[in-house]
């Protein structure tokens, strides 16, 4: 992954504001929301739509991935009542400034409001719920012909082959602080590969249901944000969410998943690796990215000792 400067704001805007001219759509305001692996734009129409809109730029996730991730959200738009974003369209555009072009793809505004690190015990355990509905439908789910999306093992956990990785290796960071991490890969790996992949265990998946991915609609959980769809195990994507939420709402959030369907396989005997998986994740991309760890090498180190 390229972590260098992407196009100036500005040019994406554009771009944006080309994309939704070709749809018919006239934008009233265009407000960027930020950048992390995509840039994103809130967009509110003079007709009183709103949307978001994500640019994929070059470089970034394939078609047959995005066309994947958009599948997946379509299937489960037609197959559940999950309050999750709706695709408005998906286009090709380029401009001037950006002639290599980018895919544009709206999404209907999800409403609901940002929770933060204190939710209500009522959304954490509608969250769980909707955790289970997530992968009792992808046990269900016939993928497409040609549906691809990335795979959520140690790789994936480890930032393998990415600018992360790159930097990682690069950066002065003490030799037990390596240690530490990579015998949580190797334990992790290791865990992994017991659990197995059987169609019970091991699926489609959110892989990124932190609870910045999560808005609040009067306690009910609307999951946003499915850009890193992944196949992997379902107890790794619980152990995601249950990372994200404060301790003592953690059984709440496992409660409401259990309303649904029993745990994922190899979650009861193996929470603990399952949650230094997503650690260890977490702490490679802020050692990588110079930042402090908050906490999460403190957390694998205690889990390497035990």
């Amino acid at each position: 992954m390229d972590c260098g400067p992407g196009p100036p704001t500005r040019d994406l805007r554009d771009l944006t504001l080309a994309a939704l001219r070709e749809q018919g759509i006239t934008a009233r305001r265009l407000r960027w929301m930020g950048s992390h692996t995509t840039d994103q734009f809130r967009c509110d129409t003079v007709t009183g739509e709103r949307l978001v809109v994500r640019v994929e730029l070059p470089g970034g996730r394939t078609d047959a991935e995005l066309d994947a991730e958009l599948a997946w959200l379509s299937a489960l738009a037609r197959d559940t009542d999950l309050a999750i974003p709706v695709v408005r369209f998906s286009t090709y555009m380029a401009t001037p400034s950006l002639p290599g072009g980018a895919r544009c793809i709206a999404f209907e505004w999800v409403e609901g409001r940002r929770c933060g690190r204190r939710p209500s015990r009522r959304l954490v355990t509608d969250l769980g719920r909707v955790i289970g509905v997530l992968h009792t439908h992808s046990m269900g789910f016939r993928l497409p012909t040609g549906f691809t999306r990335p795979v959520l093992d140690i790789q994936y956990l480890t930032w393998a082959g990415s600018w992360h990785a790159d930097q990682l290796a690069r950066r002065p960071i003490d030799q037990a602080i390596r240690q530490v991490l990579s015998e949580t890969s190797e334990r992790v790996e290791a865990v992994l590969a017991r659990i197995g992949r059987d169609p019970a265990s091991y699926g489609l998946i959110h892989a990124d249901l932190h609870l910045d991915n999560v808005l609040d609609r009067h306690g009910q959980a609307c999951v946003i944000d499915f850009g890193d769809a992944s196949f992997g195990h379902y107890a790794l994507d619980l152990a995601i969410a249950v990372d994200s939420v404060p301790e003592p709402l953690r059984p709440a959030l496992l409660g409401g998943y259990q309303t649904v369907r029993p745990l994922p396989p190899g979650y009861d005997e193996y929470e603990a690796t399952m949650l230094a998986a997503r650690r260890l994740f977490i702490a490679i991309w802020h050692l990588a990215n110079g930042l402090p760890d908050d906490g999460r090498l403190d957390e694998l180190r205690a889990f390497t000792e035990s």
